[in-house]
């Protein structure tokens, strides 16, 4: 029974692989790059970044304002001046009740050394933000690469599995043979029936491992939750090797470190702009009217009568004293960039053990998976040859069995050898800044 419903969900499962897209690492990657909804919010970081380059732009561009008032004084102000010429000390006079103006006034920056380094400090913001992309895109294009490698490794693991479960079912229906004809205790037929039900709850768990795995696969490059993907089967032969060239010093996280050094020291500089003289060239166009009572304004005569007034000026504001407070910023901005060269070393020497270390893994992991595929194929030559000679009476249940376990461990090692290799390859693929070879897969 239970072989027949093994064979059912097999069945169901070739089916339902007939609607499903294989993807390769390439179309992944590309996906991801395309469709990833986190790198998605750097990109709009970059666009962020032009528009408060424009910002910063026009604060050094002309600045016109058109500007229109209705005042309603209910109670007026008065204006106190000499008065000597009427024979009296004071002239005190009452301004009209309601005035109303209109004016076009001009600002135009002529020095202005603040805003010019506040534009230079916007375009590295910029560079920031363009390299937090590539730093997103990269760390992105590792992620699905190891979750494509992880794919890959549990459908081998589920192939593996499902060869072993046949491989024990003909060991079965030869045992439960043996000991129909007395040739076999009943012991036997339970000890196979026993590793049939461990495999069969390994191959469950391995399906749902691949499920989940698939899952979070199609979130990252954004893919229809609703519709099946699978993996192309893993091929050592075409894995593309890193080149060991050593550390590539342009990667964009190290990019990103020593453009956060050079903000630090722009905003320092910005806090030391703060004692330099600023210059503008002011104008104004300016029409006023004033009258006693609001009705007068739509009869003809003085009080709504409107007088102009322009002019035209220069403006300098050179600063003095401020208590301390720009010396105190242009401190802070010293510590900032001294944090980000301590930032930007550590990074460098940090990656460069990355290198050696990952360098000695792809060498020590490449080893290893050869010796452990050496091991699993001889592994199954072994089960192969004590199984047969199993079916001729030779060797016992117990050998078989044994022989069986070792070559599962074999296939298990050889798995887990296939992936830390691959992953250790990927490694140097990055640090190398060779991770556009994924690409080609």
């Amino acid at each position: 029974m239970k072989r027949v419903l093994f064979t059912f969900s097999l069945t169901l499962l070739a089916s339902f692989s007939m609607g499903q897209e294989t993807l390769s690492l390439s179309q992944c990657l590309q996906m991801g790059i395309e469709r990833n909804l986190n790198l998605k919010t750097y990109e709009g970081n970059v666009l962020k970044g032009k528009h408060n380059i424009s910002e910063n732009r026009s604060r050094l561009l002309p600045q016109i304002n058109i500007g229109a008032a209705l005042n309603d004084n209910f109670t007026p102000p008065v204006s106190v001046t000499d008065g000597s010429a009427y024979g009296k000390p004071y002239n005190v006079t009452k301004t009209l009740q309601y005035n109303s103006s209109a004016s076009i006034q001009l600002q135009m920056p002529l020095y202005s050394q603040t805003a010019l380094t506040a534009l230079d400090i916007s375009k590295t913001l910029d560079q920031l933000n363009t390299l937090s992309y590539a730093k997103a895109k990269e760390d992105l294009i590792v992620q699905i690469s190891k979750m494509y490698y992880l794919a890959q490794n549990t459908e081998e693991q589920i192939g593996i599995i499902k060869d072993n479960i046949k491989r024990l079912e003909e060991l079965r229906d030869i045992t439960q043979a043996f000991h129909d004809n007395d040739m076999a205790l009943s012991v036997d037929v339970k000890r196979v029936n026993v590793n049939l039900e461990n495999l069969s709850v390994q191959y469950d768990n391995a399906k749902a491992m691949l499920t989940q795995q698939y899952n979070m696969l199609k979130y990252v490059i954004d893919y229809p939750a609703d519709q099946a993907i699978a993996v192309e089967k893993a091929d050592i032969d075409k894995t593309d090797m890193a080149a060991l060239t050593g550390l590539n010093e342009n990667l964009s996280e190290l990019q990103l470190l020593r453009t956060q050094q050079t903000l630090a020291e722009k905003q320092k500089k910005l806090a030391k702009d703060g004692y330099l003289p600023t210059l503008a060239l002011t104008g104004h166009w300016t029409y006023a009217a004033y009258t006693d009572q609001f009705k007068n304004w739509f009869h003809s005569g003085e009080s709504n009568h409107w007088y102009k007034s322009n002019g035209i000026g220069i403006s300098l504001r050179i600063p003095v004293f401020d208590g301390f407070e720009k010396r105190s910023k242009i401190r802070k901005a010293q510590i900032d960039i001294d944090n980000a060269k301590l930032s930007y070393e550590n990074a460098l020497k940090g990656m460069q053990t990355q290198y050696a270390n990952a360098v000695n893994d792809l060498a020590n992991n490449q080893r290893n998976f050869s010796k452990q595929r050496d091991n699993y194929l001889l592994a199954e030559d072994v089960y192969k040859v004590t199984s047969d000679r199993y079916r001729e009476g030779i060797a016992s249940m117990t050998e078989v069995l044994q022989d069986e376990m070792s070559m599962s461990d074999a296939q298990n090692n050889y798995l887990t050898a296939h992936f830390n290799y691959q992953v250790s390859n990927l490694t140097l693929l990055k640090l190398t800044g060779e991770l556009e070879k994924l690409f080609s897969n």
